[in-house]
């Protein structure tokens, strides 16, 4: 196990992880941030895209000990002072509302 420091949605999140853990384990399994979901495990479906650097990334794609010192964005930290962003209001809309976990 490495001890490793992830900054998420504007939060510092310190963790155990193993070198080779993708960053979609960690989101789901570790951390329990349950919005990034796993599709295709193979970065072509998009339900684990994650934002990093500000660049679109499948969560599924990456290893989690690399994403150290970077800026990582998951659906959860869209929402603003308890207001829902437009993108998690379309995934309620679409009924999709077992993808938004607005208690993080």
């Amino acid at each position: 196990m490495e001890h490793i420091v992830l900054n998420i949605n504007d939060r510092d999140y310190s963790v155990e992880v193993e070198k080779d853990w993708s960053m979609l384990f960690v989101l789901r399994e570790v951390l329990r941030l349950t919005g990034t979901k796993c599709g295709c495990s193979t970065h072509n479906c998009g339900a684990c895209k994650i934002i990093v650097n500000g660049k679109a990334i499948g969560a599924c794609a990456i290893k989690a000990v690399n994403q150290v010192g970077k800026k990582i964005e998951t659906i959860e930290g869209l929402c603003v002072n308890g207001e829902m962003h437009p993108l998690q209001q379309a995934f309620i809309e679409e009924n999709a509302k077992y993808v938004v976990n607005l208690d993080v």
